[in-house]
C-alpha cells in the first residue's frame, strides 16, 4: 500500500510519521519535566513570598521588642500575682499568704496540697487544695480576705460542712465548721 504511493505522499507520509514519533517522544520526555518544573517553580515562588513576609514580621518584631522586654518587666513587678521564679516556689509562697490570711481570722489551717501547674494564656496557674476549721465567721472572713487581697487569688470547688469535733461543755462558741477549696493564684510565664 505505502508503494502505491508517489514520492511526494511518501514524504509527507514519512513527515507526518516523524511528526507523531517527535509528539508521542516529546509528551513522554519533555512534558513532565515542563510540568515538574511548573510545580518546582510555584512552590519556590509561594517561599519566597512567605519568605518576605517574614522578613517584614521580623523587621516589625525588632521595633517591638523593647516594648515587650519592658511590659514583662513591669508584669514581673506587679504585685498582683506571685513574685516566685518557678511553680514550687509559689506554691510555698501561696501557701504562707494562704496560712497567715487563716491564722489572722483565727481559723486553722488543717491541711494543704499543691495540685498540679497549668499554663493560661501567659501565666502559670498555681493550685492549692485547702482544708480549714474553725467558726463559721472565721472562714467567711478568710475568705473575703483572700478574694481581696494584694495578690489575685481565687476560691472554688468550696465545700463546707459542721466539724466533727465536739465541744466542750458549756462552750457557748458556734459549732466549728471544715471547708475544703481550691486556692488557685498565677505567676507570669517567663519562658
Amino acid at each position: 500500500m505505502i508503494r502505491e504511493l508517489d514520492t511526494r505522499q511518501q514524504r509527507q507520509l514519512a513527515i507526518s510519521i516523524f511528526v507523531v514519533a517527535a509528539v508521542l517522544l516529546a509528551s513522554v520526555t519533555v512534558l513532565p519535566l515542563w510540568l515538574a518544573n511548573a510545580s518546582r517553580q510555584n512552590t519556590l515562588d509561594q517561599l519566597h513570598t512567605r519568605l518576605l513576609r517574614y522578613e517584614q514580621i521580623s523587621a516589625r518584631d525588632s521595633g517591638l521588642l523593647p516594648q515587650y522586654e519592658e511590659l514583662k518587666r513591669a508584669q514581673m513587678s506587679a504585685g498582683n500575682y506571685l513574685k516566685s521564679s518557678t511553680v514550687a516556689v509559689a506554691g510555698a509562697e501561696l501557701q504562707r499568704l494562704a496560712k497567715d490570711i487563716t491564722a489572722t481570722n483565727n481559723a486553722q489551717m488543717i491541711s494543704t496540697q499543691i495540685l498540679p501547674a497549668a499554663n493560661e494564656q501567659g501565666f502559670i496557674r498555681v493550685a492549692l487544695k485547702v482544708r480549714l476549721r474553725g467558726p463559721l465567721t472565721a472562714i467567711l472572713k478568710s475568705f473575703y480576705d483572700i478574694e481581696t487581697h494584694d495578690v489575685f487569688m481565687f476560691l472554688d470547688n468550696v465545700n463546707m460542712r459542721e466539724s466533727n469535733v465536739r465541744r466542750r461543755p458549756g462552750q457557748i462558741e458556734t459549732y466549728p465548721m471544715d471547708a475544703e477549696f481550691e486556692l488557685i493564684a498565677y505567676m507570669p510565664d517567663i519562658s
